[in-house]
């Protein structure tokens, strides 16, 4: 696989992601919205897979996530599992939002250095 292609299938998860949390901040603003939603379910139960690097769940995507939100000395910067059971369960309070506002600059973190690195290619 070359790096091109490497980079451009991570460019493309951490698009995803970055939508995926965009779209819940977004649900989460709007009063009238209400019950837990498809995107909103999605994330949580993504960000409760990451929490253990997939190996619960198996999942290529939840190992992905889990190594993108990863800080330089490889700990997690949120507890990714608390987060995910406070979006399943409904009470996200302004803590929750914060954190997943956090997610969401360190997503686009990623994709502003992959989209660079792409570019440099």
């Amino acid at each position: 696989m070359s790096d091109l292609s490497l980079l451009t299938g991570v460019y493309a998860n951490v698009e995803t992601y970055a939508t995926l949390v965009d779209r819940v901040i977004e649900g989460l603003r709007q009063p009238a919205a209400s019950g837990l939603g498809d995107e909103r379910a999605k994330l949580a139960n993504l960000l409760i897979d990451a929490s253990t690097q997939g190996r619960t769940s198996r999942s290529r995507e939840a190992l992905i996530l889990d190594s993108l939100l990863r800080d330089e000395s490889g700990q997690q910067r949120i507890d990714l599992q608390a987060l995910g059971q406070r979006l399943l369960s409904g009470t996200v309070d302004k803590t929750s939002q914060s954190q997943l506002e956090a997610l969401a600059e360190q997503l686009e973190k990623e994709r502003a250095e992959v989209a660079s690195r792409l570019r440099g290619r």
